[in-house]
């Protein structure tokens, strides 16, 4: 482990862990959703329960997933025996636990096969896990943002915390810069266009000469990087993966984290990124 590192974890165990976790930060993606009705709003939280179990990867009850995700117990309990009886998840009478049945890892299965039987984008993003502490996340493009489809969580006492499903700005992130790089020029201009022409804030208007210059960088280097774009503290190294059979859409590889840690390794994490890259999805 560097030193920075060493010297973060340090001093984040001295003061206890510490997520960023508050309802304005990227692991609350509420912000990006529209107002709900009772109707929808119950069939997000069918996903949100989903999503916990996919972070948490164990058997929880009804009462410890209500916390998690500060949802009424009441209804927790009733929404969780609704998927059970549906045939989603498995009710443990003795322990009053659930835990996702097979039936939910067969519903995607269709779409990326290569993903869940050769494992090699997981495999990949749990070897940088290891080397680096750090958020690792998957990102495809999602109309005019970049979407983190998969997510494996920090290690590190002092970390970011983001949760699967959070979009970002297309034109004001790491994930989007390098999904952007991949376009020709005259691409990027018409997605600015459309950006431009939904953001209501003129101070959030993309200035396209500025994004241009900075996707230059971003192909000469051949990843991305950004401090503080979106979330104050925080920043990404982001790369493009190679096409390959696990996805029909571009996917991008982001390690995320706070900006002590990026500013010193950014060179470090983009290498190790470029070599594990290399060596799991080499056909």
């Amino acid at each position: 482990m560097p030193v920075a590192k060493k010297d973060l974890a340090k001093a984040g165990a001295a003061a206890g862990a510490r997520t960023f976790d508050r309802p304005d930060f990227p692991g609350d993606t509420s912000r990006d959703l529209p107002k709900m009705d009772n109707a929808v709003k119950s069939a997000r939280r069918v996903f949100d329960v989903l999503e916990f179990f996919e972070e948490h990867q164990r058997a929880a009850s009804a009462i410890e997933v209500a916390a998690a995700l500060k949802f009424p117990q009441s209804s927790t309990s009733a929404l969780m025996r609704t998927m059970t009886a549906f045939g989603y998840l498995h009710y443990d009478t003795s322990r009053r636990t659930y835990i996702p049945t097979p039936r939910i890892s067969m519903l995607g299965h269709w779409l990326s096969p290569a993903l869940f039987t050769k494992g090699r984008l997981v495999n990949l993003m749990e070897e940088l896990s290891a080397r680096t502490g750090e958020t690792i996340m998957l990102a495809v493009r999602n109309g005019l943002s970049a979407q983190y489809v998969h997510i494996i969580q920090a290690k590190l006492p002092m970390r970011l915390y983001v949760k699967a499903g959070t979009l970002r700005p297309l034109a004001r992130s790491a994930s989007g810069y390098a999904l952007l790089s991949a376009y020709p020029d005259k691409e990027v201009r018409r997605l600015v266009r459309l950006i431009n022409a939904n953001e209501t804030r003129p101070d959030r208007q993309v200035d396209v000469k500025a994004l241009l210059l900075e996707l230059k960088k971003v192909r000469a280097k051949g990843h991305a990087f950004s401090l503080g774009l979106v979330t104050p503290g925080a920043g990404a190294v982001a790369m493009n993966l190679p096409p390959s059979a696990e996805s029909n859409e571009p996917l991008v590889l982001c390690v995320a984290g706070l900006n002590d840690a990026l500013v010193t390794q950014e060179t470090e994490f983009a290498d190790l990124m470029r070599k594990a890259i290399e060596f799991h999805l080499a056909d």
